[in-house]
């Protein structure tokens, strides 16, 4: 077998992979704090994003609490992601075609003093 004549075909398999790989594979990026307010509360900043449909984001989720957070949505799909205090954590996400979407801290008690966010999806106008 010649495999002279395949060097070519794998280095342009490698280059195509490389190239895609360097792609913006993440989509856009949007920071999210994740932190401890006044009297007991908890946080995610911001509140509400509006995503277009299909539309891949990665998510920064950075914890400024003073304890561990959780980043999640059965409803949207996202899989649970534990933030350890004072770290950052990534989670890439691409858009349904509608819907309103909570995502929230599902550490007991998180949620109800305050911790989602809203997500809606929606055409440009």
């Amino acid at each position: 077998m010649n495999t002279a004549r395949f060097l070519p075909l794998a280095a342009a398999a490698i280059l195509i992979a490389a190239a895609s790989a360097c792609s913006g594979s993440e989509g856009r990026r949007i920071d999210i704090v994740a932190g401890d307010g006044p009297n007991g509360t908890m946080y995610f900043e911001p509140k509400t994003l509006t995503l277009a449909p299909g539309e891949k984001v990665t998510f920064y989720i950075k914890n400024e609490g003073s304890g561990d957070h959780e980043f999640e949505s059965d409803e949207a799909g996202i899989d649970e992601v534990v933030i350890p205090k004072g770290r950052t954590r990534k989670v890439t996400w691409t858009a349904p075609a509608s819907g309103t979407y909570p995502i929230y801290c599902d550490i007991t008690g998180h949620r109800q003093a305050g911790m989602e966010l809203e997500v809606r999806i929606a055409s440009a106008p």
